[in-house]
């Protein structure tokens, strides 16, 4: 059965994170995705921590699977003349150089454009508000984001992944299937641009509009929420549990269920959600001192038998081996031409007629450069 992006070809000038990462997903979806890299590879290719025997990062096969590579050295005038032939064949090309960088090598959108009017041209573009190059933890410093992250009473704090750059590839797969659609109307390409900070700021979610009605710039609040509570982590006599009552319907059958006292109910600082919230650090204190007498498991059994939301803050490890991932079949293993097989985390979507493509192991460096030159007619290399 064909995939929905059949046909589609995606040339990758793109290395690091939300490049790669969007790249990918289209590859997934069924495009085929040549990745454009450096006699040097993509830097991530040697990123610290666990690699293949061929020196390939876990970092680098998590974000560019589905791909073929070609490797040119573009400061070369052979290269960038092949490159030119490639873009005029290709369907979109993406990148995530700084503009300077694309128009000096004539990889801009302008100079591509003009050789295919049907390309579409995404660009991931990693500027700072001062015009300087940064990535996912400047545009977090930079937009406010992560001003609130962190405890209310330590210092500011990052993601522990890297979420600006992630969710940009997303809206940048958004953005180029987009601009594919508009193709079958109009028969022209366009180019599509997602900035970082400008991604960075929207991800800022509601807190930007607070301060604008407000004047108020917003507080940290960790693991809790300014809208609701009780909300947060708790610890239980072995390990930590999350919880998050926003309504009144589970905060009474927390009540009445797990922490069985009535005296809650009638007590006007909790009565509501809007009091508990002004008064969630006598009761924090009060849940966090129950939770303390019983090993988690026994609250988080509790909890989903009376439909109260909570469960385990898990490790990494706890979640991808856990029973729930595998049931899901969300892990698995991809073939790969040095190693035989590596692991996988697989796409999440699932169509119900359309098939997501199988998984194939992220490519050796210029494992497809030989195939890709006679395939496209590019000079012998």
């Amino acid at each position: 059965m064909a995939m929905i992006l059949d046909g589609i070809v995606v040339l990758d000038l793109t290395s690091g994170v939300a490049g790669p990462a969007a790249t990918q997903t289209l590859g997934d979806l069924g495009a085929d995705v040549i990745k454009v890299e450096p006699p040097s590879g993509d830097p991530v290719r040697r990123w610290p921590g666990p690699q293949l025997a061929c020196g390939d990062s876990a970092a680098f096969l998590a974000l560019n699977r589905n791909k073929r590579s070609i490797v040119l050295d573009l400061a070369a005038a052979e290269a960038r003349a092949a490159m030119q032939v490639l873009a005029a064949k290709v369907d979109v090309v993406a990148v995530d150089s700084p503009p300077d960088t694309l128009v000096e090598l004539g990889l801009d959108a302008g100079a591509l454009q003009g050789l295919n009017k049907r390309l579409v041209y995404a660009e991931i573009d990693p500027r700072l508000p001062d015009g300087s190059v940064g990535r996912d933890a400047l545009h977090q410093a930079a937009s406010g984001w992560g001003g609130m992250s962190g405890l209310p009473e330590g210092p500011p704090a990052k993601a522990g992944l890297p979420m600006i750059e992630l969710t940009a590839a997303n809206v940048l797969v958004q953005a180029v299937l987009a601009a594919l659609y508009a193709r079958e109307d109009s028969g022209e390409g366009q180019a599509v641009t997602v900035g970082l900070f400008r991604n960075a700021l929207a991800m800022t979610y509601f807190y930007g509009l607070n301060y604008r009605i407000s004047g108020n710039a917003p507080a940290r609040h960790g693991n809790g929420s300014p809208a609701a509570a009780p909300l947060g982590v708790f610890q239980a006599a072995d390990g930590p549990l999350q919880m998050t009552l926003a309504g009144e319907r589970v905060w009474r059958k927390f009540v009445d269920s797990i922490a069985k006292r009535p005296e809650w109910l009638a007590d006007q600082r909790f009565a509501t959600n809007s009091n508990r919230v002004l008064n969630k650090e006598v009761l924090m204190a009060e849940i966090d001192r129950m939770f303390a007498t019983q090993p988690r498991d026994h609250w988080v059994d509790a909890m989903r038998a009376a439909g109260v939301p909570g469960g385990p803050i898990r490790t990494i490890g706890e979640a991808v081996d856990s029973p729930e991932v595998r049931q899901r079949d969300l892990v698995g293993t991809a073939p790969h031409s040095a190693a035989g097989e590596v692991p996988v985390v697989k796409n999440p979507i699932r169509f119900a007629e359309t098939p997501v493509r199988a998984a194939r192991g992220a490519p050796l460096l210029g494992e497809h450069t030989a195939e890709i030159t006679a395939e496209f007619g590019l000079a012998a290399r």
